[in-house]
């Protein structure tokens, strides 16, 4: 189950838009990035501590949940994949 989530988030990662600062707003981390396995992978994160950490937030459009990624290991190669982004290149490199 690891390997699938930091599969996703690392494709994620590679694709995303970001803000003019590079950076991936919050709502692009929902459960609902993991498809039909969302349920499965809040589960397994709820019952193994480290990997994400699920809140609520607040937006103009009503409230959303999302998460944060604890793991060290995912969130480093996220990192990698981000800083490779042509989106997040583009942002960084305009101003």
């Amino acid at each position: 189950m690891e390997n699938f989530i930091k599969d996703v988030l690392v494709k994620m990662h590679k694709e995303t838009t970001t803000d003019k600062y590079g950076q991936v707003h919050r709502s692009n981390f929902t459960p609902n990035l993991f498809g039909d396995r969302k349920d499965e992978v809040e589960k397994y994160c709820r019952e193994n501590d480290g990997i994400l950490q699920f809140a609520t937030y607040n937006a103009v459009y009503g409230t959303y949940t999302a998460f944060t990624i604890e793991d060290k290991e995912i969130r480093e190669a996220c990192a990698e994949a981000l800083s490779k982004n042509e989106n997040y290149i583009n942002n960084m490199c305009s101003w």
